[in-house]
């Protein structure tokens, strides 16, 4: 937990994209669109995990209720980080959705596991989301953006998997196996 709470911590603090570089110049203007379309989803993304561990939060007690304190101003900070991408980019980011349009389509929570189990499938939506929307993004710095919330989102799915009692690193690879490699 100790190692997890560090790295994301690392990982957040590198969200912001703290660089003063300007968006590289041999973006078009249809590549930016595009990026700015892409971080909305992720945003929206974020909108929805931020209305999940409220929900989640509710149901936990002890360290897996301060795991989920923690990640609801980690997802606060995603989303800013996102939003400040989309208007670097010209675009409007897109605002949040009432909590009851995200909640509506939520399991119920029966109690402690169902929570915990709920806060797996919310990382590893985003960690899908994460990873198909990096080959995407045609601006090096939203990349980077999106690549470090990439790595929180996949300590957190860890922390859940712990309090879970399951192996935290499950497999070698975030979204299943490597392709297979061609034989001579």
């Amino acid at each position: 937990m100790v190692v997890a709470s560090s790295a994301a911590a690392f990982a957040i603090a590198s969200c912001g994209g703290g660089s003063k570089a300007k968006p590289a110049d041999t973006v078009s203007t249809t590549e930016a669109q595009s990026d700015a379309a892409v971080l909305n989803a992720l945003l929206d993304q974020e909108h929805s995990s931020i209305a999940a561990y409220t929900l989640i939060a509710t149901k936990l007690r002890g360290r897996a209720l301060a795991s989920a304190r923690q990640f609801i101003g980690h997802e606060r900070r995603h989303a800013d980080a996102l939003a400040r991408a989309i208007s670097k980019l010209g675009a409007a980011p897109t605002a949040a959705q009432p909590d009851e349009e995200y909640t509506r389509g939520f399991p119920p929570l029966r109690g402690e596991r169902d929570a915990l189990s709920f806060a797996l499938d919310v990382e590893s939506t985003a960690i899908a989301a994460y990873s198909d929307a990096l080959g995407k993004i045609a601006t090096d710095p939203v990349r980077a953006t999106a690549a470090a919330i990439l790595v929180t989102e996949s300590e957190h799915a860890a922390v859940a998997l712990g309090e879970l009692g399951r192996p935290q690193v499950p497999q070698p690879f975030v979204n299943g196996p490597p392709p297979q490699e061609e034989t001579p």
